[in-house]
């Protein structure tokens, strides 16, 4: 009880529980909107709309040049306290981010503008409305990283909130004009959602390009994001294109419901590794021991995978006398939400694998990527195309990437303490 009382105690469980708190605020008010809106929206209208995120969502190959490495480079730089250099390469990062906004945005303007002059005006506003998002995806992606304190992780919660709160007052929108409220509210949850991370960064640079410094972040970025963009958005994308192709729009409606219930149960889990990712980072700079940063990743790990376990139980028996009696339009998900609700415990029980980027273990991190991708597209291929059976194999690739990742921790550990061996015969 003592120790209990003594981690409550601390800054960093304080953080926690405001950034927590916070996002789980974000996740319930969002839910809460997500099922509002799904009374109003079919299945096949949602579908509809979100087929074209598919496309936003493989454009997050650009990321792969430099998020990685930023993420990485950024707070190691800082946890040695070479700040002049982490400003410089924060700066050099800003520059291909907001290049590649501005060029992914002006496809997507071509692509609303060509759907307009054929008076397909719904795919033009469907099309239109990625532009803000895919903004909030690549920028925004940048402005995160740059949060990076115990205040900073508080004002990220805050600004979460905002959003949520005024995402939650567009529903009017939906109610009102159904498929173009759905466009408009996205549109307006991206923009602010932007313009208050950028309005609070913490971290202020000019944009500059260097040609020496954007070369280095992506000798780092590359070998860890191309892996990690395959396992994650190109597989997400992938797999939403191959359920609209075998199951239609309203199939996608559905698929999309199960992972915004998904999504929402997770709220937790990432909360915990967006700012953990961070905070194990920095040790590792401050300490360049790959065990202390274990043992520092071992309680954090724990709870979190008491806390995901019994949510994911929770999940699996509310789920289906609540979507039946709120959303029957939605039954069908029922069964993949069940499915899907897995993925908690296993994304929790990932939190020490977040080592391997931190010490740029490229084998290791390839290795542990590319597994859900290969496993999840393989099973894909020969089972039946049907939602349950593609949200099993989610969550099977999910299952053996964690094998494989702690499968390379062990075997790094027997090589230290082989390594140690020799040098105390010696």
């Amino acid at each position: 009880m003592r120790f209990l009382r003594d981690l409550i105690k601390t800054p960093s469980f304080r953080t926690l529980g405001v950034f927590a708190g916070g996002n789980l605020f974000v996740a319930v008010l969002g839910g809460l909107g997500g099922l509002i809106q799904a009374r109003w929206i079919a299945p096949e209208v949602f579908g509809e709309f979100r087929k074209f995120g598919i496309l936003t969502t493989y454009l997050n190959i650009g990321l792969v040049v430099v998020h990685d490495g930023l993420s990485r480079q950024f707070p190691y730089l800082l946890g040695q306290g070479n700040k002049i250099a982490a400003l410089h390469v924060a700066a050099t990062a800003k520059w291909w981010y907001l290049l590649l906004s501005w060029f992914f945005s002006s496809i997507f303007a071509g692509l609303s503008l060509t759907s307009a002059m054929q008076g397909d005006y719904r795919s033009a506003v469907g099309w239109g409305a990625q532009i803000p998002i895919i903004w909030a995806a690549i920028y925004g992606a940048y402005l995160g990283v740059m949060y990076r304190t115990s205040f900073d992780f508080k004002r990220l919660a805050y600004n979460n909130v905002i959003t949520s709160v005024l995402g939650f007052g567009a529903l009017a929108l939906v109610k009102v004009w159904g498929y173009w409220g759905l466009a408009a509210r996205v549109i307006l949850g991206s923009t602010v959602g932007l313009h208050l991370g950028r309005r609070y960064v913490p971290v202020k640079v000019r944009a500059a390009l260097d040609g020496k410094d954007l070369v280095a972040l992506a000798r780092i970025s590359l070998p860890l994001s191309i892996p990690g963009y395959i396992g994650t958005s190109c597989l997400s994308a992938s797999l939403s294109f191959i359920v609209l192709h075998y199951c239609g729009q309203s199939g996608l409606g559905v698929y999309g419901m199960a992972l915004a219930f998904q999504a929402m149960a997770l709220t937790l889990t990432a909360a915990v590794r967006q700012m953990f990712i961070t905070k194990l980072t920095h040790k590792f700079g401050e300490t360049g021991d790959v065990s202390a940063c274990l043992k520092y990743a071992k309680l954090p790990t724990l709870l979190s995978v008491a806390a995901a376990s019994g949510l994911a139980l929770a999940l699996c028996l509310a789920v289906g006398p609540f979507i039946c009696l709120i959303l029957p339009k939605y039954v069908a998900a029922i069964p993949v939400i069940r499915i899907l609700a897995l993925e908690l415990p296993l994304s929790a029980a990932s939190l020490p694998l977040l080592i391997l980027q931190a010490a740029l273990w490229y084998k290791s991190v390839i290795a542990m990527a590319l597994t859900p991708f290969l496993v999840c597209l393989a099973l894909v291929a020969i089972l039946p195309k049907t939602l349950g059976v593609i949200a099993a194999c989610m969550i099977v690739g999910d299952f053996s990437a964690l094998i494989v990742g702690f499968g390379i921790l062990r075997c790094k550990r027997q090589t230290w303490s082989m390594r140690a061996a020799k040098l105390i015969r010696s």
